[in-house]
């Protein structure tokens, strides 16, 4: 299941929900400008060969956020492919965030 949200649902769901799993799939260099707590980063790109590094995860909930939300929606359908359960895509990406950003 993908269910897209906007930054105050996505808010309320980093509140809520103490086993949420937060992954950025924006590249290195834009992941090291700022991100959401806690996040694990894992480019897009690189998701196809990296995946093994979350499959612990496949049965918890995912929030995934890039820059606008593009990247992000590109993953989720990715993930749920691979048999991720409960993601969540960051509609507007970190830009339309407006929660705390960790430097």
């Amino acid at each position: 299941m993908i269910k897209s949200i906007n930054s105050t649902q996505a808010e309320r769901l980093i509140k809520d929900k103490k086993d949420l799993v937060i992954l950025d799939v924006r590249r290195l260099n834009e992941y090291k400008e700022g991100r959401l707590f806690n996040s694990i980063n894992i480019p897009v790109e690189e998701l196809e060969w990296e995946v093994s590094e979350i499959e612990e995860y496949k049965e918890k909930p995912i929030l995934v956020y890039c820059k606008v939300g593009v990247r992000s929606s590109v993953a989720c359908n990715f993930l749920e492919e691979e048999g991720f359960k409960e993601l969540y895509n960051l509609r507007g990406g970190i830009l339309d965030f407006s929660g705390e950003i960790e430097n």
